[in-house]
């Protein structure tokens, strides 16, 4: 009886795979040891309609932008996924770009960048000592990194606590506190930063919500809302978003598929009524699959930003942060799903 067509395939497919393992056989144990350390650094915390996949510190991103005091990667919603990342699938790089609710500190204006010569070590919150070079601090540069010291822990099936300490350089020095608490509905993200230096800390923090409902593209049953009314005519930048969104009161609501990032810049700064100080918050309306994801802050926003692609639209709500030697300060983003 003759072999299924298929079987010559399989067959060569065996064989190319067997010839590898020989030849590389440390390469083959090695990325399954790395797929099993992963597996077992991520912080897991959950109830009967949430679950939460945590990053450890330097467990994958090893980059000089995000924070790497434990990340939540994914979000489960009633078993669908929740986030996405930077990149698109075939352009992800983990260790340097920044996915699921990656936040950030001082993207335009790092601590103690402008006191120090060049090759000099600056303080990047959360992620570690950078090393000065001889441009202006951009972002999305990768910085040559000095880790810090990080400690976790996690107390219960619904709560972790991540740490992380950095001590004294060029007159800055500090301890960061971040807790994630699983709720019935929510989980809220609080943060503790206080100054151990001699030095002020100024600086902004916001989260790259890297959003996308159901694991779709992002579409026109999408809708985002914010809880004051702005001007579109005020916005600081409005890139790629002609034809792509309708500009509602509160918010934006989609044409179609996006074919390229776009960007709305300074939405809080463009707000209708320039008085408004009321904490911020955001909703994100998916009407094809019934959910709703909604971001409630303990804070006045200091600026705002959306940035997105066709697998992510991230809201992202800035806070600024004053904190002087031996003071601290806190702050909380809570994250509701219906």
């Amino acid at each position: 009886m003759p072999l299924p067509f298929f079987m010559p395939v399989f067959q060569f497919s065996f064989f190319c795979f067997y010839l590898l393992f020989k030849i590389f056989p440390n390469l083959f144990i090695e990325q399954i040891l790395f797929s099993y350390y992963n597996a077992i650094m991520s912080v897991i915390l959950h109830n009967s309609i949430l679950k939460l996949k945590i990053e450890t510190p330097a467990q994958k991103y090893r980059g000089s932008r995000f924070d790497w005091n434990g990340t939540v990667t994914q979000i489960w919603f009633n078993g669908k996924k929740m986030l996405s990342g930077e990149k698109m699938r075939f352009h992800r790089n983990d260790r340097i770009y920044g996915r699921g609710l990656h936040n950030e500190f001082g993207i335009k204006n790092c601590i103690g960048y402008d006191e120090i010569p060049v090759g000099e070590y600056f303080a990047k919150i959360g992620t570690g000592w950078l090393k000065k070079d001889e441009k202006p601090y951009f972002f999305y540069t990768q910085y040559k990194l000095e880790p810090l010291d990080f400690t976790w822990s996690q107390s219960s099936d619904t709560k972790a606590v991540f740490v992380c300490r950095a001590e004294n350089h060029n007159g800055y020095a500090y301890t960061y506190t971040k807790t994630v608490e699983l709720n019935a509905d929510s989980f809220s993200i609080n943060y503790l930063l206080e100054n151990t230096g001699e030095k002020r800390i100024s600086t902004t923090e916001y989260v790259h919500n890297f959003f996308l409902p159901c694991n779709n593209d992002v579409n026109p049953s999408l809708e985002l809302e914010f809880n004051w009314n702005y001007d579109k005519e005020k916005l600081s930048e409005n890139v790629r978003t002609q034809g792509l969104v309708d500009f509602t009161e509160k918010g934006i609501k989609f044409n179609k598929i996006p074919s390229e990032e776009y960007f709305l810049g300074g939405v809080w700064e463009a707000r209708s009524d320039s008085s408004f100080s009321e904490n911020g918050f955001w909703k994100l309306t998916d009407s094809k699959n019934g959910v709703t994801i909604s971001e409630h802050d303990s804070f006045v926003p200091y600026h705002c930003d959306v940035w997105g692609h066709r697998k992510c639209i991230s809201p992202e709500l800035f806070i600024w942060l004053d904190v002087p030697p031996s003071e601290k300060e806190s702050w909380c983003r809570t994250y509701k799903f219906e």
